[in-house]
């Protein structure tokens, strides 16, 4: 028996259905990472994580250089060795300096192994990040405001109802509706 969905269709198998966006960006953009030395783009994902968000505010891992081996030597063992480039921007670079042992002992630990051996710094502008974009929230009007009431008057909670007003009145109040 096939499964359904709520409107009485039957739910597609796995198979026929697209792969998931994020595997296909991920593919797109594996030869570029490769090319800066991020076989893995973990360090450049987790990088807030690895390092902390205030230092990660001001620096940026740019390239990952492992040094030359044979190609049996490279086969038999992990890389390691590794020299990360990281750009700073500002006075930030001394305290980084300063925190090397330990950024390298975490970066370490995040990949489980001994891959990246120094810092190389590299003092520059950082790219812009993304500011998170806030909706502005208009103020309801009597009539949405009476409608929003009315809505909740049903509900006896009254944490539950205060929540589900302000959820009300955020959502009424950043539609284009007015």
């Amino acid at each position: 028996m096939r499964a359904m969905t709520g409107y009485g269709r039957p739910v597609a198998s796995m198979r026929y259905r697209p792969p998931p966006i994020g595997a296909r960006v991920l593919a797109a953009a594996q030869s570029a990472f490769a090319k800066r030395g991020f076989r893995e783009a973990h360090v450049l994902a987790h990088w807030p994580e690895i390092v902390g968000a205030g230092l990660a505010e001001y620096s940026a891992p740019e390239k990952l250089v492992f040094p030359r081996t044979s190609a049996e030597n490279d086969a038999k063992s992990r890389r390691s060795g590794a020299t990360l480039t990281v750009r700073v921007d500002g006075p930030i670079a001394v305290e980084i300096r300063h925190l090397e042992p330990q950024i390298l002992e975490r970066i370490n630990a995040y990949y489980g192994y001994s891959a990246v051996a120094r810092l190389k710094l590299v003092q520059g502008p950082l790219p812009a990040k993304a500011r998170p974009r806030y909706r502005k929230i208009r103020a309801l009007k009597a009539e949405e405001r009476a409608a929003l009431a009315q809505g909740l008057e049903k509900i006896e909670e009254p944490a539950l109802k205060q929540a589900l007003e302000k959820l009300g009145e955020r959502i009424i109040g950043a539609s284009g509706q007015g």
